[in-house]
């Protein structure tokens, strides 16, 4: 057997769907005075890492290992391998960077963590077998090094508030991983011989496989460990020293009432001003299956009586500050004049129209620093049942159950497209033009 080889296998993978790294850390990094705290615990406890924290049931997290058998499996175009690492050891996971700490207690009540590292470091033993461009057998075993750069670790949870204990905890936390570069050493692959362009064209394809199943394998212990230590800080801290009594009722279900009601008010005057109450309705040619109708001089009265209905609320989560409406607008009428034409008989009537209820669920966002809003959601929840009446059909009488149907379908696309365009951008410049409570 030739002299044990050395590959050194550097990939940069900044161009791939799971290499992705987020943008941007806060100083600092906590989004309030109590994600501050656990971002200043979390700044101080690197050397307890070492150590772990007994009295939790926290093992030493630097290093952490060694793990156990840990297969992975590869199956590309290029290579079908099954692999496996033993006795690895993951190093530096003390030297990370705290980018961003966002928790809230109001609506949502969320918890984010954004954590950066430089260097993720982990070594063992490994063992491979399989086949390359389905001719050249890829084998080995022996000691194996990686290396991962530029690395984002994120992690999300819920958070509960119990008011009669006055703390908060966390719950269901998951941590997810990013990365952008990484560079894998292996020993004695392919039986230790000088076959290294070979390796060099299938590594990309055994070494983010072999990366992630070591990833897998410690996820849930630093999960554990970090929902854990943040619980422990959060047990000790009374909520209502941090957040005020004030503070939190400004955070329940309707604080935006008051809000929308003078963004309704506003709304009602801008309709009117544009000349949407009522509001001409265009010419229409209708289809039906007994003859056809053409209705023209239209008209949409009561878009002005658009309110708010049911509770708004205002969330703060981070930068941003969400608001969450209901409004609804009852008894809309539309009325056409038309000719009615079945076979070679023609009638003049009336169509009169009314809609018993429309409604409106809405989700907009604003940034705290450049207070633009976004309509994330704009959409009708409720259209109510449209009573249709026609006048005059005289001998045409017999096509009103099929004309009244095609009338009921056009007035709840006509209405649906005014509401879901020109309504929702008077509302999203109000919105613009008063400013939020919460920011």
């Amino acid at each position: 057997m030739g002299p044990i080889t050395t590959l050194l296998l550097l990939l940069t993978l900044s161009g791939c769907n799971f290499a992705q790294l987020l943008d941007g850390c806060s100083n600092p990094p906590g989004n309030n005075q109590l994600a501050g705290i656990i971002a200043g615990v979390l700044e101080n406890v690197r050397p307890i890492l070492v150590h772990g924290i007994p009295d939790l049931g926290i093992p030493p997290l630097d290093p952490l290992g060694p793990l156990g058998h840990t297969s992975f499996h590869v199956d590309t175009s290029a290579i079908k391998l099954d692999g496996s690492v033993n006795d690895t050891k993951v190093m530096k996971l003390s030297e990370y960077i705290i980018c961003q700490v966002n928790m809230t207690l109001g609506i949502a009540q969320k918890f984010a963590i954004d954590l950066r590292l430089h260097n993720f470091h982990a070594e063992g033993f490994y063992n491979v077998d399989g086949i390359a461009f389905s001719l050249f057998p890829v084998f080995g075993n022996g000691d194996f090094r990686l290396d991962v750069y530029d690395v984002v670790i994120t992690g999300g949870a819920k958070m509960t508030y119990n008011p009669f204990t006055d703390h908060a905890a966390m719950k269901d936390l998951q941590l997810g991983i990013y990365f952008n570069d990484l560079e894998l050493e292996m020993e004695c692959i392919l039986g230790c011989g000088d076959m290294s362009d070979l390796v060099n064209s299938v590594v990309s394809d055994i070494a983010p496989p072999m990366f992630f199943a070591i990833w897998n394998n410690i996820e849930p212990i630093l999960t554990q460990a970090l929902q854990d230590g943040i619980n422990d800080i959060l047990k000790n801290i009374s909520i209502s020293d941090i957040i005020t009594l004030e503070t939190r009722r400004a955070m329940q279900l309707g604080n935006a009432n008051v809000y929308m009601d003078l963004v309704m008010k506003q709304v009602a005057e801008a309709i009117i001003d544009v000349g949407l109450d009522p509001a001409a309705l265009p010419y229409i040619t209708l289809d039906f299956a007994l003859g056809q109708a053409e209705l023209y001089d239209g008209q949409l009265t009561g878009l002005s009586s658009l309110k708010r209905s049911g509770t708004s609320t205002f969330d703060k989560v981070a930068d941003w500050v969400f608001l969450y409406a209901n409004m609804a607008v009852d008894d809309l009428a539309v009325h056409y004049v038309a000719n009615v034409t079945s076979g070679t008989t023609v009638y003049g009537v009336v169509v009169h129209t009314n809609i018993r209820r429309v409604a409106v669920y809405m989700v907009a966002r604003a940034n705290i620093y450049n207070f633009r809003v976004d309509l994330d959601q704009f959409i009708i929840s409720e259209f109510g049942k449209i009573d249709v009446k026609i006048d005059g059909l005289g001998l045409l009488d017999y096509v009103v159950g099929p004309l009244t149907e095609a009338v009921a379908n056009m007035v709840r696309e006509s209405v649906a497209n005014i509401i879901e365009t020109i309504i929702k951008q008077i509302i999203q410049q109000v919105l613009n033009e008063n400013p939020w409570p919460m920011q």
